[in-house]
This record gives C-alpha cells, structure tokens and sequence, in this order.
C-alpha cells in the first residue's frame, strides 16, 4: 500500500514535471515571438533595398541611410552579446532594453530608405521629363493617317509608362529600363505626329473624321498635298444618295 509520504513524493514530481512543462512553453512561446519580431523587420528592410538598389539617393539621404545602418549593426551586435552573457535566455532578451532598441532602430531605418526611395524615385521620374497626355495630342493633332497611325503607338506607349509612373518606387532594375524605353518609344512616336498642316488639309481632314467630307473639300491645295504625301489612293468617292 503506497505510504503518504509517497503519494505525496508522487505528486511533488508530478508537479515540477508540470512546471518544468510550462517553463518550455513558456520558453517556446518567447522565442517565436522575438523570432517573428525581427523577422517582420529583417524582411521589411530586404525589400526596400531590393527596390531601392537600381535608384541614386539623394546625398543627405544616403548619409543617414549609412548613418542609421551604422547603429543597427551595432544594435544587433549588443543583443547578440547579451544573449551569449546569458547562456541564449530568451527571456532575459525580453526584458532587457537592447531587444527594444534593436526593433526601433531597424523600423527607423525601414521608415527613413522608404522615403529616400520613394524621393529618388519621383527624382528620376523629373529627369525623364514631362509627357503630353494622349488625349491632349489628339485632340492638337489632325487625323490624316499618318497622325493616327503614331497617336496609337504614343497611347500604347504612354500607357505602359503611366502604368510605371503611378508607383511609388521600382519593383525591380527592370522596371528603371522599362520605364526609359516606354519614354523613349512616346517621343519618338510623337515626334512622328504632325500639327501643322495648311489649313484646307486640316479642315479636310477633319471633315473626313467627322464623316462629313464632300468633293468641295478636296480643294486644289487638298489634291496636291494628298499627292504629294501618297494619300490619294487611300480614299473612295460615293454619292451621298447611296
């Protein structure tokens, strides 16, 4: 028959067992919360210089980005010897002051490379310079076919550059040369765009847009210019009654 000291023996370990079990859950509990604190930085702060490698920051920025990595590496190398001190007690981390500067220094950092980034990125948007709107163009330009034909190609290409503009910084490298291509392929289409056309071409034309065209139109100076440019054969006549 078991003794009460030994039932009493019995359930003393039964409850440093449980103890001991909770302490490792405890201990469990802290390290995925640290762990998943830094990672949440750590992982923050390797997109934003994913996407801010390809961009030149602004000089005043560069120095404190430098400045501010500066004291994360020395932050980071404080906790690191904290927890050698303490035999990688992670709950001693929790308590120390190290731990919360770590994290604040890294969101500091985060917040002040977004901005450099996001400022570098609207800087090298000025550099490309300025592009008319399509509708705009359109709207300045007569519709004779060859002003149709690179309207088109300067709303496609403003389009795929408006799509890379409206972002608040590059994904990647790519999108810096996708941009300056797009620039590049709307002023060469716009410089294929003609306003200034003599007057009789350009009411023609817009007669002809408005499918309102007549022979009355198509006055001598018409003619010679249609012929001139190859456009004659691009038309058919037929009677209004039809």
């Amino acid at each position: 028959m078991t003794t009460l000291l030994q039932r009493c023996q019995l359930l003393e370990a039964k409850i440093k067992a449980l103890a001991l079990a909770n302490r490792g859950a405890d201990e469990q509990r802290l390290v995925q919360q640290r762990t998943q604190e830094w990672r949440d930085r750590h992982e923050r702060l390797t997109v934003l210089r994913s996407r801010t490698a390809s961009l030149t920051l602004a000089a005043a920025d560069a120095a404190t980005i430098a400045t501010k990595r500066a004291a994360l590496r020395l932050s980071a190398g404080t906790v690191r010897d904290r927890l050698k001190e303490s035999d990688d007690d992670i709950e001693a981390l929790t308590r120390d002051a190290a731990w919360t500067r770590l994290l604040k220094t890294s969101e500091g950092l985060a917040e002040d490379l977004e901005a450099a980034g996001r400022a570098a990125w609207r800087a090298h948007l000025d550099q490309l310079g300025s592009l008319e709107d399509p509708t705009a163009v359109g709207q300045r330009a007569p519709p004779t076919p060859q002003n149709v034909e690179a309207l088109r190609d300067y709303r496609q290409a403003h389009a795929a550059y408006a799509s890379l503009a409206r972002l608040t910084m590059p994904r990647t490298a790519e999108d810096l040369a996708q941009l300056a291509m797009h620039v590049a392929a709307c002023r060469s289409a716009f410089g294929r765009i003609t306003f200034d056309l003599p007057q009789d071409v350009k009411r023609f034309y817009e007669e002809v847009h408005a499918g309102t065209a007549t022979l009355a139109h198509v006055t001598p100076a018409v003619l010679e210019w249609l012929v001139e440019h190859g456009y004659l054969d691009r038309f058919s006549v037929r009677s209004a009654g039809r």
